[in-house]
């Protein structure tokens, strides 16, 4: 786990094998890994562990902030708890990502993926990989760190790429890829954490906005040699969260949309409770395979949008 403290998160001063308190407790941010691209640049990915029982806004500033400045700014601000999601293979991690409901045990531990996207290790507390990402030259010099502060805890974190233990690719062991990711049903399409970006809304206070993508699962699945006895799980999932933007919760409706196919069309309706400037985050995934999950750091693909929201 790639998380470096300042300082002495009082939080963990309970006594052993004791429970976590509601309340009051990290909010760090975790170094996924890298991604080599073609062109000679890097993709750095993060994401984060909440280990509260319910969401944490952290504006962007002194408690939230990215250095090389140049970075700043493209890292979310609310923080969803992190539950234990049933995923055809067992429990996988996913995201509580309209509001407050208790969390459950278990999920994902921490640090990034060694090798060709093997699963993290170490922890038994879940967390969201592969929020946001970060592009450098390929002759960028030292690391971009991400530092979030919380309830009197500093967390920071370096995103490096100078070791092959953090490289992260795909296709995985069966061949699967993240799904591709359009706004439009022929428009431009994104792949893997880095994602796409959407044209910029608009959206009044209290009336829901309908936000879509299209989504489409291209890999070359092998098929198993050995059968797999796992629960029936959609093909896709298109799931909604607030990326940044003013404190007041976003209301999804619904929250997550499940696909039965391998192409098709996911909506959701968001409704804003104050003004403001905001980033809505979608990750389409395709986690109905068996070689692919969050600790598999594949396959998701984001999408973002900027809404502007007046009254």
């Amino acid at each position: 786990m790639l998380a470096l403290v300042v300082g002495f998160p009082r939080a963990y001063a309970q006594r052993p094998l004791s429970p976590l308190p509601d309340e009051g407790n990290r909010v760090a941010p975790f170094f996924d890994g890298w991604y080599a691209n073609p062109d000679g640049t890097v993709t750095l990915a993060f994401g984060y562990s909440n280990l509260n029982k319910s969401t944490v806004e952290i504006p962007l500033g002194p408690d939230n902030f990215i250095v090389p400045k140049e970075h700043d700014g493209r890292q979310p601000t609310s923080f969803p708890i992190v539950i234990a999601e049933r995923r055809g293979r067992g429990a996988n991690t996913g995201v509580a990502s309209t509001g407050d409901p208790a969390a459950a045990p278990g999920g994902g531990g921490g640090g990034a993926a060694a090798g060709g996207g093997g699963g993290g290790g170490g922890g038994n507390y879940p967390r969201e990989r592969g929020v946001f990402t970060v592009k450098v030259p390929a002759d960028h010099k030292g690391d971009v760190v991400w530092t979030l502060r919380y309830q009197g805890q500093t967390w920071s974190v370096p995103g490096r790429a100078k070791s092959g233990a953090y490289q992260l690719s795909w296709p995985m062991a069966m061949g699967s890829t993240p799904p591709l990711l359009r706004f439009q049903p022929d428009g431009a399409s994104g792949r893997g954490p880095e994602g796409i970006q959407g044209p910029r809304l608009e959206a009044k206070v209290g009336a829901p906005l309908e936000l879509a993508v299209w989504l489409a699962d291209d890999a070359a699945h092998e098929k198993e040699p050995i059968p797999v006895k796992r629960d029936v799980v959609p093909a896709m999932n298109a799931t909604w969260y607030k990326h940044s933007g003013p404190s007041a919760p976003v209301v999804f409706n619904p929250p997550k949309q499940p696909l039965a196919t391998l192409q098709g069309k996911a909506t959701t309706t968001a409704t804003f409770r104050e003004p403001g400037e905001y980033t809505i985050r979608v990750r389409g995934d395709s986690f109905g395979n068996i070689d692919s999950t969050p600790e598999d750091q594949c396959c998701w693909t984001n999408g973002y949008w900027k809404v502007v929201v007046t009254r």
